[in-house]
C-alpha cells in the first residue's frame, strides 16, 4: 500500500534569525528517530565492535572502575547525534550519565567539549568507537547541509536530500539533513509517484492522467517540460539544467501552470547552488548531502 507523502512545500520567504531560533535548542533542533529498526541497527552496530567482549579493557581495567570522559570536536561543524548517544548508552549501560554542552544543530568549535559521560569506564570504552563513528558521519551530513542552506538563505528556496543514502542508514541520514536545516524528499519507492528517466523507456505516461497533481516527473529538456505541464504534475524536476535553462523553465511554468512546484537537481554544488536559487526554482535536491560527505572528526578522552 502506498504511504502518504507530502512533498516539501515552497518556502514563502527567507527564514529570519528570530524564527530560526524557535526551532529548538540548536538552530534546527531535532532528535534522531528511534524506530524499532533503528534501535536494532544500534544494537547490531555495538555487537559488531564488541563481539565476545572488550578483551583489552577486561584485562586491564577493574570491573567496577568508575570515572568521567568527554567527547571533543577536533574541527568545526554542526553537531548531530544527541539522541543517538543517549540510545547507545541505554543499550550498553543505562547507568552512564550524560551531560551535553552542544545540542543538535548547534555549531562546533575546534577542541570544544561536546558532551561528558560519567559512569563505568568499561561501558564507556565499549561504546566509544561505534558512537564516534555514528556522530562523525551524521554531523558531517548536518554540516554540509547547513553550508548549502546558508548559501541560499536570501532566497525562498528549500534544500532537499535524495535517496542517495547509505543502505540501512537512511532514517538517520535524513534526520541529519533536517538538523542541518534541509528538508527530506521521499524515504523510499513506496512514497509518492516519481517518474524518472528510466521509467520512460517502457512506461506508459498516459496512465498519469488518472493521478493529476499527485506525482513528480523528471524532465531533461523544454520539450519534456511542456509534456509534464500537460500531464498536470504536482512537481517537475529539472534534471541537469543549467541555471539559465532553469530560469527559462521557471518563466514557462509560472505563466502556464503557476501551481506546479519546480525542483532543480543534478550537478548542484556549493559553487553554483545560489545561481539555481536565483533562477526561481522552489526546491533544490542535492545528492552529495549524503552520498559523499566528509565526517566530522571527534575524539573521546577519559579524564
Amino acid at each position: 500500500m502506498q504511504k502518504n507523502f507530502s512533498y516539501p512545500t515552497r518556502a514563502s520567504s527567507r527564514v529570519s534569525d528570530k524564527e530560526a531560533a524557535l526551532h529548538g535548542p540548536g538552530l534546527y533542533g531535532h532528535l534522531i528517530p528511534v524506530s524499532k529498526r533503528t534501535i536494532t541497527f544500534f544494537k547490531e552496530a555495538l555487537q559488531e565492535d564488541i563481539g565476545n567482549g572488550d578483551i583489552t579493557s577486561n584485562l586491564l581495567i577493574p570491573p567496577h572502575a568508575k570515572g568521567t570522559a568527554r567527547v571533543i570536536a577536533k574541527e568545526k561543524g554542526i553537531f548531530c547525534g544527541e539522541r543517538l548517544v543517549m540510545e547507545l548508552f541505554r543499550i550498553a549501560d543505562p547507568k552512564v550519565k550524560l551531560e551535553f554542552r552542544v545540542r543538535n544543530g548547534q555549531k562546533l568549535r575546534r577542541n570544544q567539549t561536546v558532551f561528558r559521560m560519567r559512569g563505568n569506564i568499561r561501558s564507556i570504552l565499549k561504546v566509544e568507537r561505534t558512537m564516534v563513528n555514528f556522530i562523525g558521519h551524521l554531523s558531517g551530513i548536518a554540516t554540509k547541509t547547513r553550508q548549502f542552506v546558508n548559501k541560499v538563505n536570501k532566497y525562498p528556496v528549500l534544500i532537499l536530500d535524495t535517496r542517495k543514502t547509505t543502505p540501512l542508514w537512511r532514517e538517520l541520514e535524513k534526520v541529519a539533513v533536517q538538523v542541518g536545516g534541509g528538508y527530506n524528499h521521499r524515504q523510499g519507492l513506496d512514497e509518492f509517484i516519481f517518474i524518472k528517466e528510466n521509467h520512460r523507456v517502457h512506461g506508459e505516461l498516459s496512465k498519469l492522467k488518472r493521478h493529476p497533481g499527485q506525482f513528480e516527473i523528471e524532465v531533461r529538456s523544454l520539450g519534456e517540460l511542456w509534456e509534464a505541464i500537460q500531464l498536470k504534475a504536482k512537481v517537475i524536476l529539472l534534471d541537469n539544467f543549467t541555471p539559465k535553462e532553469a530560469q527559462r523553465a521557471v518563466a514557462i511554468v509560472r505563466k502556464e501552470a503557476p501551481g506546479i512546484i519546480l525542483e532543480a537537481s543534478g550537478g548542484i554544488t556549493l559553487e553554483n547552488v545560489r545561481k539555481f536559487a536565483a533562477a526561481g526554482v522552489d526546491t533544490i535536491s542535492v545528492g552529495s548531502l549524503t552520498h559523499s560527505v566528509k565526517a566530522v572528526d571527534f575524539s573521546l578522552l577519559i579524564d
